[in-house]
């Protein structure tokens, strides 16, 4: 894709120059001021945000005091945060490390020009280059302000803009597409779990407690023969990949988990998470999987046990010494729904993953359709 751009009238400008830092200080509890944006608010790559605090309910830092209001642009200044640019249609309240940043004069530069030049990797790349500190590093309002770019005339501001944010609403379009499957999932498993058949997870598969080759013999662990899960890679509804791999004369003292396993979390903090398993591999004794399932119904045990209610279920079954804990035994007490007849539920799982399968495609392309267009006009990384 080529947008002809003719750049003969562009003019280099230096960012503070063209916008400001706005620092609008209120003291949170007493703003009347509802939501409140943390780091992990604001989404990467992704300008629209959904998530947030809610002051008086959620903990609150006492470095939250600036005031940022609808279509004012959010840049995170940490170094681990720096692609997290995202524009509020609210009113709130955010952290000392957040930029709230706006155009000094709409006739030079369109404030919704704004958060393009903020998410283009050129500056992506500026910003890490810029950024200081050892711990957990962070670039300053004056590195970011002396940061330098062609700036295209309104009428071409405009006109990219418009490109840019059709995007934009073409991709929360298809989120919410997807999200309409998860709530229509959502609701079907509710009923199902306030039917009355259930089974306890012991009944409806094999459990297996996985173990940890030892770190002694170097060679369980000198090649990257099989996957090493660790309650870490649960994250969502499939297990896509591990961090550490063992031999396969490690896996051989281990418990091999074949595809379709559904593995959970049954330890702290992460006690009650679930994933199935689509490359076969071992875990650490802190996974407890259930095997022998057919891909219908690995993929509906998942979904059941990651509904609320199944959070609930397991974590009533759990045993708190120094930390939170869930044997084998008492996982295979557990009880879910399990009908007969699971067709409907299959169906509206399998409904759930087409739609979010498709989504993330759709959201890939997008991504990287948007990085080509905000590169060819801001230029690639220096």
């Amino acid at each position: 894709m080529t947008l002809d751009l003719d750049r003969a009238s562009w003019k280099r400008v230096a960012l503070g120059d063209i916008a400001k830092h706005v620092t609008d200080r209120v003291d949170a509890e007493t703003s009347g001021i509802e939501r409140f944006l943390a780091g992990e608010h604001i989404p990467s790559n992704d300008l629209t945000i959904t998530q947030w605090g809610v002051i008086g309910r959620d903990p609150i830092g006492p470095m939250f005091y600036k005031r940022f209001k609808p279509g004012q642009v959010l840049y995170v200044s940490r170094r681990s945060y720096l692609r997290k640019t995202a524009v509020p249609d609210f009113e709130g309240i955010t952290g000392e490390k957040t930029f709230v940043l706006e155009s000094r004069d709409e006739t030079v530069l369109l404030q919704r020009f704004l958060p393009f030049v903020l998410s283009a990797e050129v500056f992506h790349a500026y910003a890490v280059a810029n950024s200081r500190g050892s711990v957990n590093p962070y670039i300053n309002w004056t590195e970011l302000a002396n940061y330098e770019f062609d700036l295209p005339p309104l009428d071409e501001q405009q006109r990219l803009s418009d490109l840019l944010w059709a995007l934009e609403r073409y991709r929360l379009s298809i989120r919410e597409r997807a999200d309409h499957a998860w709530d229509a999932a959502a609701v079907v498993l509710r009923h199902a779990w306030e039917a009355e058949r259930k089974l306890t997870i012991g009944d409806i598969g094999k459990c297996v407690t996985g173990s940890t080759p030892s770190k002694a013999n170097a060679d369980y662990w000198n090649s990257e023969d099989v996957p090493f899960y660790t309650p870490s890679e649960i994250d969502g509804e499939f297990i896509a990949s591990a961090r550490q791999r063992v031999s396969l004369a490690g896996a051989k003292v281990g418990r091999m988990l074949p595809k379709n396993a559904v593995a959970v979390a049954c330890i702290g903090g992460d006690l009650g998470k679930s994933a199935i398993v689509i490359e076969p591999g071992i875990s650490n004794q802190q996974i407890t999987s259930v095997i022998g399932l057919p891909a219908d119904d690995a993929e509906l045990l998942q979904a059941v046990l990651a509904h609320p209610l199944g959070r609930a279920a397991l974590e009533a079954r759990e045993t708190t010494t120094i930390v939170r804990k869930l044997n084998k035994g008492d996982l295979m007490k557990v009880e879910v729904p399990w009908p007969a007849d699971r067709t409907t539920l299959h169906a509206v799982i399998r409904a759930r993953r087409t739609a979010t399968v498709g989504a993330n495609v759709e959201a890939f392309r997008l991504a990287s359709l948007r990085s080509g267009i905000t590169a060819e006009i801001f230029g690639g990384a220096e």
